[in-house]
């Protein structure tokens, strides 16, 4: 998984962005590109999310961890893919999403992009719980006390992550399953045990 990327900034596109890393180019997707447009030949520095499934792959990017959270908890949205989360993240500051999303204020949500009253509904029902830990001072903290979100930054479970993906799992079926291997996971404990475990808490569903 690739955490962040530093590198030079070569190109900005219409919805991307292009860094040089050692001679190689990475395509990341932002949520506003245009705010590269003067930093082109400098260094730049970006936190990524790479999304995979079985005929797509891509990175996005992130100034900040709390975007990136935030994308990432809108991702277990039924509805919402990796583009309709990035379109929510750059119209919204992330704190004021998730303050909605803690007060159910549907009203707010909707006026988000690609954002519907269904689909508001949708964010409140399956998000309202997990953003209630959340600290609101002036940045999204994740939370100190969660046994997912204290290993999600280990390289082995975000390695599970992407090869469960890889193998045509949902997001919702991987953090279900995450979440009842969190306590038992060993650091040193090999990927390819950490996959036979998890296939079988899925077969079991």
């Amino acid at each position: 998984m690739i955490d962040f990327l530093q590198g030079t900034l070569f190109s900005v596109e219409e919805d991307s962005i292009v860094i040089n890393v050692n001679g190689v180019g990475y395509q990341v997707f932002v949520p506003r590109p245009e705010g590269y447009s003067q930093k082109i030949n400098q260094s730049v520095f970006i936190y990524t999310h790479h999304y995979m499934r079985e005929d797509w792959m891509g990175l996005f990017g992130f100034n900040e961890k709390d975007e990136r959270y935030l994308f990432r908890l809108l991702l277990n949205v039924s509805g919402i893919g990796p583009k309709g989360a990035l379109a929510i993240i750059a119209q919204g500051n992330p704190n004021d999403v998730i303050q909605a999303i803690a007060n159910e204020d549907e009203k707010s949500l909707v006026k988000l992009p690609g954002v519907g009253k269904k689909t508001a509904q949708r964010i409140i029902l399956d998000l309202k719980d997990k953003v209630k830990g959340l600290k609101f001072t002036g940045a999204i903290q994740e939370r100190e006390i969660d046994s997912i979100n204290n290993i999600a930054e280990s390289q082995i479970v975000s390695d599970l992550h992407d090869a469960l993906l890889a193998l045509g799992y949902q997001e919702q079926e991987i953090n279900k399953v995450l979440s009842t291997l969190s306590d038992s996971i060993d650091s040193k404990e090999s990927l390819d045990r950490l996959i036979k475990r998890a296939l079988q808490l899925l077969m079991k569903d």
